[in-house]
């Protein structure tokens, strides 16, 4: 009777106490979208104030255990703007419908190495590009194109219009003179290499044997490497203030990149083909020549000529850049999962033509994104992408020797036949050392890329309780690539066989791995009923970086033969770079309310480049901001989030790799190699540049967030610049490296975000940017100095750094004086973002993007003028009876033109076809895109050359506005199919 009455009292308990729990408790419900009604997987649930929380299941549903007295929930998702809602009392089910985040105001940006913040809580401004941004609007051959104007407070600018990438960015001005100008690189987590190796054609152009002996072959930039369509965002710390915590690599800005992952639910696949045209985007023309002109430019020679040409012509700028380049791009990606493992697998395929014959570029990317929940306590997550890259970007820009094509068709007039005959047999150009017609068609100029990025993360949750949460995350990834460069020039070719040693082949091979390693610990703590919550993390890294360049150049090749050992002089060259890094570092966040939310922090780092491989010099930060609505002082109105915010940093910059050291050269005596001293000396104690910023601004969102303002001020200087000065010869030497100087930039960033249009009929999203920036050299300790890749001299213009005066301002000698004439660095820029949709199906995007003043040297047209080509040579625009070619401005000032311009970036259509027109595939067919776009398809400029973004001298840190032949940019026409089943 007794053990009848036990049981029954435990079976009833059993029922009674789940019941009784979720009565007084439990809450369970739905996340959807408000617009389509479909439920959301991996929606974050969490109870205000407290640690607990859970995700949304692959249904979009949900179960929570209430803390006593706690019934405030907060639902935050990717791409949804977040919503707080308060649980009735013994109300047990609670649904929610999520809105579209239209202007992005409440997604999660990054603020630690283990730790991400609400953007309506940072105390920074941090840009954040999303993947519709990246590709989804136009078809971007790489990712640093990508970027081009869609960064508030950068100017990029394309080293060249060939195929394949090649971009320079400055993040908030100018942050080096001499050390690494481009911003860090962080693919999930990874610090990757985004090195610009020289392929080798120097040997044959000597482009860096006269007035610059900067490197001018246009390398990639090897960030190029990546498919922007695996990228899910980019997040932009533009200064230091906001990239303080990654230390002495991020001077000039950290670009943090996170790429696609699957989610719970229904496996999805994609398709996306797109097809594509390219078409040379502005042609300059060429001189008109009569037999007098003729005469007048190249004497009886070119009288002979011309009278034996019969008046025939040929239009050689569109022989050269008249190519219509195919563009093909393929993207197949699947993705889904359950609530313990999700995948993210995708394929890349890319085969993109040149506007110039025989150039092009050649892309396959495979990756593999894995995320697994091991147990309540362990989950991991593990990210592989391998590419290969076909490059062939011609040989272009400036050389001394007259083989580059650009050089070869400025010097060409327009009655000279230099087209094969029958035979294939090409004539020799009798007013330049090469027929740029036969070098394009037999000369091979490749690089072939093997590259593998691979990254773990393990991430333990050692404590989760209502008031405290504790995880401790270990990263670990590589980055390797085998860079195969392959240049190889004929005999029959017209500059070859005049040469003493006819045949060049070179060989270029570069290995670089860097690998990386970080473990970290993050608490946090939400003391109950304080609405205050407190984020700790520590941790420690490591990075190593060895790269490996050797050069193997073989002269005097037998006829037909191609290998390096069919030559009859064969020389190798190699460079090689071993760098150690190794930091720990400490942040602090507090937040009270989502009102007033702090950050401090420092990470303290040492590396093998400085002069004391044992110190460690510390980069600090601190930040906060202060929500004003959220401290109740605007209640209800217009007014949804009033924020100021005020934040400091440091960073370095470390020196270049060799600085403290002094070098050495071969020397041959006696038929015995030795060792010789070279001109400059190395600085034992060099340490790194240092950069301080202090930034302020304010957020305003009004109207249920229809409009959205954010406003950004900030100074930055950059001390213990790395410079070089000359030495008594009796030293041995005449130059050496030291640590001294100092820059200064100021700037402004403006951005307007609105929804004029949001009813079910039409949508529209309106974006505009605006930012300026100005540097100053505000100390400088050596005399003023041509920056290295600033130009080739007072005469033709150059970038000179001098003490009050900005880093980038070009002077040029005019009457015998030297004076200042522009300044590469612009006035100002903005960009225009309009995104329309229509009826929920016709999507219309245009991206604008206007940059006012930064000048140009122009070089193009100062060879133009040399060679008699120019096309308005003879014209006479103002009526006044004296050719333009006369009226040209005295010395370097005729060449240092206004490079402003307006360019329409991207615009694009797309249709979403009805489910209802599926037909038989609507079992299968999930949905079906069909669209068109272009890019650069109207760009207006008062620049007299080929493009007003083109620089000579690659990724040079000041001197990023000379230009000599370029490869032409170009405009692309596609059209898109993209399938989800």
């Amino acid at each position: 009777m007794h053990l009848s009455t036990l049981r029954a009292a435990l079976l009833v308990a059993l029922f009674a106490f789940p019941a009784l729990a979720f009565a007084q408790g439990t809450v369970r419900g739905t996340v959807t979208d408000a617009e389509t009604d479909q439920p959301l997987p991996g929606v974050t649930v969490f109870v205000q104030a407290t640690n607990t929380g859970t995700t949304t299941d692959v249904d979009g549903g949900y179960e929570l255990t209430l803390p006593p007295g706690q019934r405030r929930l907060q639902f935050s998702f990717v791409g949804y703007r977040d919503q707080e809602a308060t649980v009735p009392e013994g109300q047990t089910t609670f649904d929610v419908a999520l809105e579209p985040d239209l202007l992005g105001l409440d997604e999660v940006v990054v603020t630690g190495l283990g730790t991400s913040v609400r953007r309506a809580n940072l105390a920074n401004s941090i840009e954040t590009i999303s993947a519709r941004e990246l590709s989804e609007i136009s078809q971007p051959q790489t990712l640093d194109g990508a970027l081009n104007g869609k960064v508030t407070g950068a100017v990029i600018n394309s080293n060249s219009g060939a195929p394949g990438g090649g971009i320079n960015i400055r993040l908030r001005g100018i942050t080096t003179i001499n050390g690494n100008s481009q911003p860090l690189y962080v693919v999930d987590g990874v610090i990757v290499s985004n090195d610009a190796v020289s392929n080798g054609v120097n040997v044959v152009t000597a482009a860096a044997g006269g007035g610059n002996a900067s490197n001018q072959d246009n390398p990639v930039n090897r960030i190029a490497d990546l498919a922007p369509e695996d990228i899910e965002s980019i997040e932009i710390l533009k200064g230091p203030s906001a990239a303080a915590i990654y230390g002495a690599r991020a001077s000039n800005g950290v670009v943090v990149i996170t790429t696609k992952s699957g989610t719970a639910g229904r496996t999805e696949v994609r398709l996306s083909q797109s097809v594509g045209v390219t078409q040379v985007q502005r042609l300059l023309g060429t001189r008109q020549f009569d037999e007098a002109t003729a005469r007048e430019a190249y004497g009886e020679i070119g009288a002979e000529l011309f009278r034996q040409a019969n008046g025939r012509t040929y239009d050689y700028e569109e022989a050269l850049f008249g190519n219509d380049g195919l563009l093909l791009t393929t993207d197949l990606s699947v993705s889904g999962g359950n609530e313990r493992t999700q995948f993210y697998v995708s394929g890349v395929v890319k085969d993109d033509e040149g506007i110039i014959a025989n150039t092009g570029y050649e892309k396959q990317s495979g990756r593999l994104n894995l995320t697994h929940r091991l147990s309540q306590v362990f989950s991991a997550d593990v990210n592989a992408n391998f590419i290969r890259s076909e490059t062939a970007r011609g040989i272009t820009g400036n050389d001394n020797s007259g083989t580059t094509f650009g050089i070869g068709l400025l010097s060409t007039p327009n009655f000279v036949d230099l087209f094969p005959d029958e035979n294939g047999v090409y004539p020799d150009n009798p007013f330049n050392s090469a027929n740029f017609l036969q070098t394009r068609d037999l000369a091979t100029i490749e690089e072939t890329n093997n590259r593998f990025l691979g990254s773990g993360r393990l991430t333990a949750n050692l404590l989760t309780s209502e008031t405290q949460s504790l995880q401790l995350i270990g990263i670990g990834g590589v980055d390797y690539y085998a860079l195969d460069q392959i240049n190889q020039f004929p005999v029959e070719l017209q500059f070859e066989d005049d040469d003493q040693l006819p045949g060049t082949s070179t060989l270029g091979q570069t290995r670089n791995l860097n690998t990386n390693l970080q473990v970290l610990a993050v608490h946090g703590y939400a003391p109950r009923d304080r609405n205050l919550s407190f984020t700790t993390q520590v941790g420690y890294t490591a990075f190593d970086q060895e790269f490996d360049n050797v050069l193997n150049v073989a002269q005097g090749l037998i006829p037909n033969q191609t290998n390096l050992d069919q030559a009859s002089t064969l020389q190798t060259t190699q460079a090689r770079l071993f760098q150690n890094d190794r930091a720990v570092f400490a942040q602090e966040e507090v937040n009270w309310n989502d009102a007033v939310i702090g950050t401090v922090g420092v990470r303290a780092e040492r590396s093998s480049s400085n002069g004391d491989v044992e110190q460690f010099y510390a980069y600090p930060k601190a930040g906060l901001a202060i929500n004003l609505t959220n401290l109740g002082l605007l209640q209800g109105g217009a007014v949804d989030l009033l924020k100021v915010r005020a934040a400091f940093g440091q960073t370095g910059n470390t020196a270049p790799f060799g600085a403290k050291f002094t070098t050495f050269g071969t020397l041959a005596v006696g038929g015995n190699i030795g060792l010789s001293i070279g001109g400059q000396r190395g600085l034992a104690d060099v340490v790194p540049e240092r950069a301080t910023e202090i930034e302020g601004g304010i957020d305003l969102t009004l109207l249920d967030g229809r409009v959205s303002f954010e406003g950004t001020v900030y100074t930055k200087s950059i001390d213990d610049l790395i410079l070089t000065r000359q030495v008594p010869y009796s030293t041995g030497f005449a130059f050496e490296t030291f640590n001294g100087g100092q820059l200064r930039n100021n700037g402004i960033e403006l951005g307007l975000s609105v929804i004029p249009v949001d009813g079910p009929t039409v949508q529209w999203v309106s974006r505009t940017s605006f930012w300026a920036n100005r540097a100053e050299v505000t100390e400088l300790t050596v005399p003023p100095f041509q920056a290295a890749g600033g130009g080739f001299g007072a005469s033709l213009g150059s970038v000179r750094i001098e003490q009050g005066q900005s880093p980038t301002q070009i002077v040029g000698d005019v009457n015998g004086e030297t004076v200042q004439l522009g300044d590469v660095s612009p006035d100002f820029q903005m960009s225009f973002f309009n995104d329309v949709t229509i009826m929920r199906r016709l999507r219309l995007t245009a991206f604008a993007h206007w940059k006012k003043g930064g000048d140009v040297i122009n070089l193009t047209q100062l060879l133009a003028d040399l060679l008699g080509t120019s096309p308005d040579f003879d014209l006479d625009d103002d009526g006044d009876g004296i050719p333009n070619i006369e009226q040209r401005p005295a010395g370097a000032a005729a060449f240092v033109q206004n490079a402003s311009y307006f360019r329409l970036r991207e615009v694009r259509v797309d249709y979403d076809v009805a489910p209802s027109a599926f037909g038989p595939f609507a079992g299968t067919l999930r949905s079906l895109r069909l669209g068109v776009s272009a890019t650069n398809l109207l760009t207006i400029t008062p620049y007299k050359s080929y493009d007003p973004e083109v620089s000579n001298f690659g990724s040079q840190p000041v001197a990023s506005g000379v230009e000599v032949a370029p490869f032409p940019s170009s405009r692309n026409l596609y059209f898109h199919i993209n399938l989800g089943l």
